[in-house]
């Protein structure tokens, strides 16, 4: 069995990944970016997340400190 010979340099990825960039650019232009989110969007949300989160825990531990103190 042989492999078919391709030129050196040429980068059979190449097609597929140019479809679907312009796939996406689509769906972007025709959703919008509020609809479909951005990844800049999704990383200050989980940021956002993430500090509710720190601040929710914090509150608990005040609020266990807090009642072993009285009890």
């Amino acid at each position: 069995m042989t492999s078919p010979i391709r030129p050196e340099g040429m980068d059979i990825t190449a097609a597929p990944r140019a479809a679907l960039r312009g796939s996406v650019r689509l769906l972007y232009r025709v959703f919008g970016e509020e609809l479909l989110g951005s990844a800049s969007a999704n990383a200050q949300a989980a940021v956002r997340a993430d500090r509710q989160r720190a601040r929710d825990r914090a509150d608990f531990v005040k609020l266990i400190n807090t009642s072993r103190r009285v009890s």
